[in-house]
């Protein structure tokens, strides 16, 4: 009767394990790992230039209105106030 129950015990753990070596993941290789790291650092990059290109677009923006308010800002101005004749300061 021990022995059969030994032997049960020992099945089970038997059992166990197998199954727990089922769902376990295989390590990854040298070369997986590579791979990861080459991906994660092409979407890091990937994203640094999609936000340096935004911030080149904004600053392009920017300078495009200082642009604009200076041409406004600067255009000679086409009121010109009539005095009478002979007025001083006009």
């Amino acid at each position: 009767m021990r022995r059969a129950i030994a032997a049960a015990l020992c099945l089970s753990f038997a059992m166990a394990s197998m199954a727990e070596a089922q769902t376990r993941l295989p390590r990854k290789t040298r070369s997986e790992r590579q791979v990861e790291d080459i991906n994660r650092n092409l979407q890091q990059e990937q994203r640094v230039r999609g936000i340096e290109q935004q911030i080149q677009t904004n600053n392009n923006q920017i300078r495009q209105n200082i642009d604009r308010q200076r041409t406004f800002d600067n255009a000679p101005s086409t009121f010109r106030p009539r005095c009478p004749a002979g007025a001083i300061g006009c």
